[in-house]
């Protein structure tokens, strides 16, 4: 997923649910706030008196630091 000003918070959080993690980290309570659901990063980084450049980089670096996922398929 890349990430960029336009993606909306709910975009980040329902595709990488270990976000939730980072934004509580930043004191931002995107689990408990109703604007996530079309809010962008760049209207939460601005509400939150934050640059979106540097919260994207804080963000895809704490996103690419998180363990691969691996997926297994059923071959019987």
């Amino acid at each position: 997923m890349l990430i960029t000003p336009k993606t909306t918070i709910d975009e980040i959080i329902h595709t990488h649910p270990e976000t939730m993690q980072f934004f509580n980290g930043l004191k931002m309570s995107c689990g408990t706030c109703f604007a996530v659901k079309f809010d962008t990063l760049e209207n939460g980084a601005l509400m939150h008196g934050m640059d979106v450049d540097s919260l994207i980089e804080q963000l895809s670096h704490f996103i690419s630091s998180l363990p691969a996922t691996v997926e297994t398929s059923d071959q019987g």
